[in-house]
């Protein structure tokens, strides 16, 4: 699994207090602090986190009120309360239907309790936000194996990308690969994205299919209410190949995007195809040997 992004949400950030101390002592999980519920949503809102630990009695409001702002922003994530408070009161305060971790802050084994929920949460993270491929464990041993930061591979995906959208005259093109929680962009083009939530991205729909998917009008597909915009304009068209292992993994896409609608014919599901063939191959070329293992913090 990857290191365990976590936001720990406390009026009182020193390490030697627990919960805070046993979860930076875990070599798993990487532990951002934030004091206050604004400084927490305007954090969430940045970045992409795995699970909020929170005390319930901050400066300027409660625990509750940071939970609901993530279950709005990121139902998908892990979220723990950690409070004095009692549960009837955490009950009486929530809103209902709200879904959240309860630990008792008064307790000797606060920290270890905390620390193990933290994992499961992650480990255990509901997949209903998102559908996965039936090989998603597989799919992402594969991806540890690839070597994403080598120089070679980095000018070749950015000539893929800039070929997609010479050749298909589009605005906007991407490389991407989606790893157990993200969107990767390894190379874009007409535009800057870098990473997303795979929970937001249509890729994650892309991957489940082999060949070629294609939305030829963004505003007939519910899929693309929560994705992100290009920089310049509204994506009204999208067509993505699936990058697939010599295993049959899908690892990730090659995709164009264009602010009309448009069509789609099969010899442009073939060109596009066979540029996300030629990302596979230069994906083998920075693959590791087996028996040599990726460097910790998994995909990045």
């Amino acid at each position: 699994m990857d290191e365990i992004t976590t936001l720990f949400v406390s009026p009182d950030t020193t390490a030697a207090t627990s919960p805070l101390r046993e979860l930076v002592s875990d070599t798993d999980i990487s532990v951002v602090c934030k004091t206050t519920v604004e400084a927490a949503k305007a954090f969430i809102a940045d970045n992409i986190v795995d699970c909020v630990v929170t005390a319930y009695d901050l400066p300027d409001g409660t625990g509750i009120d940071v939970i609901t702002h993530l279950r709005e922003t990121a139902p998908d994530t892990g979220a723990i309360l950690v409070a004095d408070a009692s549960l009837d009161q955490v009950t009486d305060e929530a809103s209902p239907g709200l879904v959240l971790e309860f630990v008792p802050g008064d307790q000797p084994a606060t920290g270890s309790r905390v620390v193990q929920l933290v994992k499961s949460t992650a480990e255990n993270r509901s997949q209903t936000a998102y559908p996965v491929p039936p090989s998603e464990t597989e799919r992402l041993e594969v991806l540890e194996s690839y070597k994403l930061d080598d120089e070679r591979l980095v000018r070749a995906v950015e000539r893929v990308s800039d070929l997609a959208a010479d050749h298909f005259e589009t605005p906007y093109s991407s490389v991407a690969i989606l790893t157990e929680r993200t969107q990767e962009i390894l190379a874009c083009t007409g535009t800057s994205w870098d990473r997303t939530p795979r929970e937001g991205s249509v890729c994650t729909y892309t991957i489940l299919h082999d060949g070629v998917s294609v939305v030829e009008d963004t505003l007939t597909d519910p899929r693309f209410e929560a994705t992100i915009d290009a920089d310049d304009g509204e994506i009204r068209f999208y067509a993505g190949a699936t990058i697939n292992t010599s295993e049959g993994y899908p690892v990730g896409t090659v995709c164009i995007y264009d602010e009309e609608p448009r069509e789609f014919t099969e010899s442009d599901r073939q060109y596009l195809s066979l540029l996300a063939a030629d990302v596979m191959d230069w994906l083998e070329v920075v693959r590791r040997p087996r028996g040599v293992e990726a460097p910790s913090g998994g995909v990045t």
